[in-house]
């Protein structure tokens, strides 16, 4: 009874709500306003610790909340963690956080389904990728902010991306700054398209399919295309060194300005 109370919550940075055996977590808006309080993000993480725990769920389905801002979260996220006096320290924390979230959502032992819509980070699609299942909404728009400004988005894309594509495919990706929902399906970065208005409707559609015994096949097949946890840890870690170097580097907040003075040009 403790399990299936704590599986079960609502605060300012997601909500879970149970459905029998399926649980449907969903995130709520302006995740950046809440890196700098990482026990927002703790509480996330601690949540999923929860989930890795229990038996009673099959299927975890994770909601993205449609009112973000895409790129310009991103370029929000690095202005704040610039002007902190704690930089470094905080990023190194938020990267830990991230990296023991996708190895554990890579190794969960029940079926992942990831639903999103509008205009979506590429540090957001990453998460996706440690899903089983990806459902976005039409019009839904891939951006990725750090291509803009010479360094990588957190969260395993390399790893991923390089896994469903190939290699060559990734390295090309990770440098788009922008595509769609239907060039993220044609290359199968997401499985299925929906109207918007349908996201969830659509995503509990899915995770009704993926029960036993379905269930025991899409967890076998899940195992076998993410089996190397050491291989995505070692990917994280090196992930996490490029990123921090390109951070401290002077020509990232050279670039970052400048980002930063072009998308005021383009708002005005």
């Amino acid at each position: 009874m403790e399990v299936a109370t704590s599986l079960v919550t609502d605060n300012e940075f997601f909500s879970a709500e149970r459905r029998d055996n399926v649980l449907i977590v969903r995130g709520k808006p302006h995740f950046t306003r809440h890196v700098r309080d990482l026990k927002q993000i703790d509480t996330f993480f601690d949540h999923l610790e929860i989930i890795a725990h229990t038996d009673q769920v099959r299927v975890v389905v994770f909601i993205g909340c449609p009112q973000k801002d895409g790129a310009a979260d991103t370029l929000e996220f690095f202005d704040e963690f610039l002007t902190s006096r704690r930089e470094d320290y905080l990023l190194q924390r938020l990267f830990n956080l991230v990296n023991n979230y996708i190895v554990t959502m890579a190794g969960l032992n029940k079926v992942t389904i990831h639903a999103d819509a509008g205009h979506v980070s590429a540090f957001m699609l990453n998460m996706s990728l440690a899903c089983d299942y990806r459902i976005v909404g039409a019009q839904t728009v891939f951006e990725n902010a750090s291509a803009e400004v010479g360094t990588l988005p957190k969260g395993g894309g390399g790893y991923f991306l390089s896994r469903l594509l190939g290699g060559a495919k990734a390295a090309e990706v990770l440098q788009w700054t922008r595509f769609t929902a239907e060039e993220a399906l044609t290359l199968g970065i997401v499985d299925k398209i929906v109207p918007s208005d349908r996201l969830e409707e659509e995503a509990l559609k899915v995770a009704a399919y993926y029960q036993e015994p379905q269930v025991a096949t899409m967890l076998a097949i899940r195992k076998l295309l993410k089996s190397d946890i050491n291989e995505l840890r070692r990917s994280l870690e090196t992930e996490d060194m490029l990123i921090l170097n390109r951070l401290n580097s002077p020509e990232f907040r050279t670039a970052l300005a400048s980002r930063r003075e072009a998308r005021k040009r383009k708002q005005q």
